[in-house]
């Protein structure tokens, strides 16, 4: 079972890498900022806040980080840094939807790679233990 684990993984980094560097290409070139009508079913909270995350600019840095850690995450040398760069992203992001959203397709949709992203980082638990012990 020891050596699975190495394999897993990396199949798992390589799966939530090419994810989070899809969504983040797609937050600056593919899909443009929605403008909800007033026949949307969404939570009115909903709307408001992304309309001025995506009026504000704060959506494309939040792509920006997303490709940004998506790349690291390919990588098994840079895996554990993008598993810390993207935790604080994919937590705000299923927060968002858990507390003002709250559609079960979309906590699915983020509650998925949130999983998998406390996975890898909980699977480097030794290297970084450091932090928290102050020894390796």
């Amino acid at each position: 079972m020891k050596p699975l684990l190495p394999i897993l993984m990396a199949l798992l980094g390589a799966a939530l890498g090419v994810f989070f560097a899809y969504k983040g290409v797609d937050k600056h070139f593919l899909s443009p900022c929605k403008v909800y009508g007033p026949d949307s079913t969404l939570p009115q909270d909903y709307m408001n806040l992304m309309t001025a995350l995506c009026g504000s600019g704060f959506t494309k840095i939040v792509g920006f980080f997303e490709v940004l850690a998506g790349l690291l995450l390919v990588f098994p040398r840079t895996r554990l840094l993008g598993t810390i760069l993207i935790m604080p992203v994919i937590s705000t992001i299923f927060l968002f939807h858990l507390l003002i959203d709250n559609r079960p397709d979309e906590l699915i949709e983020t509650g998925i790679p949130l999983a998998a992203t406390v996975l890898i980082l909980l699977s480097h638990y030794k290297d970084w233990r450091f932090m928290l012990f102050g020894r390796r």
